[in-house]
Order: C-alpha cells, then sequence, then structure tokens
C-alpha cells in the first residue's frame, strides 16, 4: 500500500507542491488574515510598518510610487491584458487567451467582491499622495499586478522566456504592493492579502487548465528552454 501511495506521490509531486504552496498554503494565511479585518482586529503591526515605510519619504520616491500606481493600474494593464487576449486568440490558442482573461479579470472581480464584503476604511496615519475611491482590503494594485505577473509566468513557463517573465514580472508585482503602503493608500496587510488572493487564484485556475494550457513536451521529455 505504502509503496503504492509513494509511487504516485513521486508521479504528482510537482502538482501536490504547485497545489500546496500555490494555492492551499495562500487561501491559510490569507483565510487567517481575513478573519482580523473583517473583527476590526488592532494591526499594530499594520501601523508600525506604514509609519516605517512613510519615513523614508522624498520627492523621488513620491514620482516613483505615482509612477507604480500609473503602471500597475487598469490604465496600464487593462489595454495590456486585452492585447494579450487578443494575440493568443489570433495565434489560434484560445485555451491560453481565455485562461488570462479568466486569471487577470477574475482576480479583478474577486478583489471588487472583498472590497464590497470588508468595507476596510483607507489607512490615516498620514496624508496619502493620491486620495483613492472604494475601500482598502485588499489592494486593487496589488491583486491586479500580481494575478497579470502570476498568469504570464505560467503561460511563459515552458517556454524560453520564463525566466525573464519571473525575473521581470516578480519584482515589478512587489514594487507596486510596496509602493501603495508607501503612498498611504493602503495598509501591508492589504497589499499581502491582494497577493495571496491573485497567487492562489491564478495557479488554482491553472491547475483547472493544465491539460488546456499546458504545450506538449518535447520527445525527451525536457522542457523547452531549459
Amino acid at each position: 500500500m505504502w509503496s503504492r501511495v509513494l509511487k504516485i506521490y513521486r508521479q504528482n509531486s510537482g502538482r501536490l507542491l504547485l497545489l500546496f504552496f500555490g494555492v492551499l498554503l495562500p487561501l491559510l494565511i490569507l483565510g487567517d488574515l481575513a478573519e482580523d479585518v473583517l473583527q476590526r482586529e488592532d494591526m499594530r503591526l499594520d501601523r508600525w510598518l506604514s509609519e516605517r515605510f512613510n519615513g523614508f519619504a522624498a520627492p523621488w520616491l513620491d514620482q516613483a510610487a505615482l509612477a507604480l500606481r500609473f503602471l500597475g493600474g487598469v490604465e496600464v494593464l487593462g489595454p495590456l491584458s486585452l492585447a494579450i487576449f487578443a494575440y493568443f486568440l489570433s495565434t489560434r490558442q484560445p485555451w491560453k487567451g481565455w485562461f488570462f482573461a479568466f486569471a487577470v479579470g477574475g482576480a479583478a472581480g474577486l478583489n471588487l467582491l472583498a472590497k464590497a464584503f470588508f468595507g476596510r476604511e483607507r489607512p490615516d496615519l498620514f496624508t496619502p499622495l493620491v486620495l483613492e475611491p472604494n475601500y482598502s482590503f485588499p489592494s486593487g494594485h496589488a491583486t491586479g499586478s500580481a494575478a497579470f505577473v502570476s498568469a504570464l509566468v505560467v503561460l511563459a513557463w515552458y517556454t524560453r522566456w520564463r525566466w525573464w517573465a519571473v525575473l521581470l514580472g516578480v519584482p515589478f508585482a512587489l514594487l507596486v504592493g510596496v509602493s501603495r503602503v508607501y503612498a498611504g493608500a493602503h495598509y501591508p496587510s492589504d497589499v499581502l492579502g491582494g497577493w495571496l488572493a491573485s497567487v492562489a487564484w491564478v495557479l488554482g485556475l491553472r491547475q483547472v487548465l493544465r491539460s488546456r494550457i499546458r504545450p506538449a513536451l518535447p520527445p525527451s521529455g525536457e522542457r523547452a528552454g531549459s
């Protein structure tokens, strides 16, 4: 019996690890975080981190934060997402296009629902760079940029572009999230919640559509671009 279990694990170890670390663990952390937000817990760490970020205030950092707000917002990521979706449809890869659309669009929809449900007010620790509408948890910019990057990494993983997607995309998503705390628009937990929700959503969707979006591997079994 145990030999059979071990054999099944070896055959599916990659998928199981991805499921645990990419979906289940982020959801567990997100659930604990969301409970604290829902119960209006006094998150002293949130306030302390926000004040530390504000302590680095400088004109050039203000401009960088505003630039990242624009680059990580719907004004830029929206048209880019539509272009990527159209590219996959035009190259007869519809399932990749629909995966990307559901990954990015679904994350945005879930973010709006979560904001309305939790109703967390924006931070009032210091004057923000820009007054933002609606609620704070989870961060829309962190959610959108993380979903966009995660979807690109998934689609690029079995190609020669995978490390470009990781090395350029991950720092971009991290900087967008950090800039939202610096700008006074969000608590750190808002940003963390957005990151966790997007990663869990995109990788969960990847597991569901895995056979549709993963290209056939070369006969040798080696991944393309490795």
